[in-house]
């Protein structure tokens, strides 16, 4: 799944298919455990010291006006997602597909395009299975 993300980042989109194929047969277990981490650290990479609300709203805007498929990404659902990530305390009553279509287009657009390192990518997918295992565990 490490590597599903990774290459959906890069924008490596052959090697994404494969992989998705790949886990269309033998399945998507933990998936969504792993993408909930991985998004709330790129959210927490993307706002290290917390953000208002006025913030959120605008990192929303602006990721729905340049991601594909984000103009039809409800925004309230967004900022409610968003805002959980920086505090973990906020309830969210998101129904579960578009709280993964929400963290996919929030991860490609703070991680995507370049705006980090391969390295900085590898340490926070690394971060990211290391808490979804342990997620899984509990």
């Amino acid at each position: 799944m490490v590597a599903y993300i990774r290459t959906m980042v890069k924008g490596e989109h052959a090697a994404n298919d494969e992989i998705e194929a790949r886990l269309d047969s033998e399945g998507w277990d933990g998936f969504g455990t792993f993408l909930g981490a991985v998004f709330y650290f790129a959210v927490n990479r993307r706002f290290p010291t917390g953000a208002s609300r006025d913030e959120v709203i605008r990192f929303v805007g602006e990721m729905r006006s340049t991601s594909i498929g984000g103009p039809e990404t409800d925004a309230a659902s967004a900022e409610k997602l968003v805002s959980a990530a920086l505090n973990p305390s906020l309830d969210t009553d998101i129904e579960p597909m578009s709280a993964g279509r929400i963290q996919g287009l929030t991860i490609l657009h703070t991680l995507g395009g370049g705006a980090v390192t391969d390295e900085d990518l590898d340490a926070l997918l690394g971060e990211a299975a290391t808490l979804a295992n342990r997620l899984r565990l509990a």
